[in-house]
């Protein structure tokens, strides 16, 4: 009862009342509370502080048609500064892909305090957002300064150990509403659960705001390490980008040992870790992978993941 009350962020009388009914099976008394009423009940107790982002416009409902010509373009990358491992090189070849890339819209997590002058130096192209800076490791979001920002929120997950946050913006580009959400969710196999949690309180939000704004266009990604059996109930209308831009098996994996050698003890994992979902009235997206050139210099990568990069526009 403890370890489920602890995961799930509840009173050891609901875990007692749930495990009884699954016959004290954690694993299913998990599935049915994550999968109940009473996850969206006791999600507000899971995160640490409140976002002001949902409140109602009045904006009106676009189709790709209204937004003929419009396009906006949306790359994540964990960036990996937690390794230490020719670092500073590593910052500067991350900051030369954005650069080259352009992006209208850049998600980081695991950015760190040292060696983060190149990522800083990205102002002169973007306004910087951190998330949880002054900690062990944190996230970002840069957008273009053709970008209106009205507000930035940070949501910090009580459930988690790592530190991690949902970053959320708002603001407009182009005349168009548009939301940002940012964020890195637990990590490795055994924090399932909080991961899980994380994950549905993160799509939770997205409906939020796409109730709330109906004429809003949506981007949420990051570093989710999901493995496919873990997404379940996406809210109708936030889509999947990879799938979107075709579901191609060469821009599938993010986390892929067979190809990034940067993680030695790791040979033999392929994972999609890194996703973008968006809502919205367009039409076309465009998918690829970003930071698959190894530096010369020491002979490794940017990272370890692969950075994503999604080019939505309505033809």
């Amino acid at each position: 009862m403890a370890h489920f009350a602890a995961i799930t962020a509840t009173d050891e009388i609901q875990a007692q009342a749930i495990l009884q009914d699954v016959e004290w099976d954690l694993k299913r008394a998990l599935d049915v509370f994550y999968g109940s009423e009473a996850f969206k009940e006791a999600r507000a107790e899971a995160v640490m502080g409140t976002s002001s982002s949902t409140g109602t416009t009045d904006a009106p409902m676009l189709t790709a048609e209204d937004l003929k010509g419009f396009e906006i373009s949306v790359m994540s990358w964990n960036i990996d500064g937690l390794d230490g491992r020719s670092l500073a090189t590593r910052m500067k070849a991350v900051a030369y892909i954005v650069k080259n890339v352009n992006p209208d819209v850049l998600f980081l997590q695991e950015v760190v305090e040292r060696d983060l002058e190149p990522i800083d130096k990205l102002k002169s192209l973007y306004k910087i957002y951190y998330a949880n800076k002054g900690c062990q490791y944190y996230t970002a979001i840069l957008v273009s300064k053709m970008f209106d920002v009205e507000k930035h929120d940070v949501i910090h997950f009580q459930n988690s150990g790592m530190y991690r946050t949902l970053q959320i913006i708002e603001g407009s580009i182009g005349g168009n509403k548009v939301f940002l959400l940012n964020t890195h969710l637990e990590s490795m196999r055994e924090h399932r659960p909080q991961r899980c949690a994380q994950f549905s309180f993160c799509m939770d939000k997205c409906k939020e705001i796409v109730d709330a704004n109906p004429g809003c266009l949506l981007f949420f990604g990051g570093d989710l390490n999901l493995r496919d059996e873990e997404v379940s109930k996406i809210p109708d209308g936030i889509l999947d980008a990879w799938v979107s831009g075709g579901s191609e098996v060469k821009t599938k994996f993010t986390w892929d040992t067979f190809k990034n050698d940067n993680k030695q003890g790791f040979h033999g994992a392929k994972m999609r870790f890194d996703r973008i979902y968006w809502h919205g009235p367009l039409n076309k997206v465009q998918f690829s992978l970003e930071g698959r050139q190894r530096i010369r210099s020491c002979l490794c990568f940017p990272s370890d993941h692969w950075a994503i990069n999604a080019t939505f526009s309505a033809v």
